[in-house]
């Protein structure tokens, strides 16, 4: 998958505590597919299961469902403006109220 984030992005991201990293799982009960991601759940670093990848960008980790490249269509960049992330590619903006949780 072509990951893409954005300076200001990593600059966020950055702030997340060492030993931790990002989850992306995607809203399974959304009748919306383009809005069906809410959140970066910031978790323990862990092994994926059996249903989850592993996708890096830079020095970064994100733990995502196993379909997720597909929805995106292997192409996803993460942007952060007006204080929430905005996930996008070259044909259109997903979500663009994407917040940060610490679980």
């Amino acid at each position: 998958m072509k990951l893409e984030i954005t300076q200001s992005a990593k600059e966020k991201l950055n702030e997340i505590p060492y030993g931790k990293i990002m989850q992306l799982s995607l809203d399974r009960g959304s009748c919306d597919i383009v809005n069906n991601l809410y959140e970066i759940k910031v978790v323990e670093n862990r092994e994926p299961n059996s249903r989850e990848n592993i996708i890096q960008s830079d020095d970064l980790t994100f733990v995502v469902d196993d379909d997720f490249e597909d929805l995106y269509e292997h192409e996803l960049t993460i942007d952060f403006k007006n204080n929430f992330f905005v996930f996008k590619n070259k044909n259109q903006t997903f979500n663009n109220r994407i917040g940060l949780r610490y679980v």
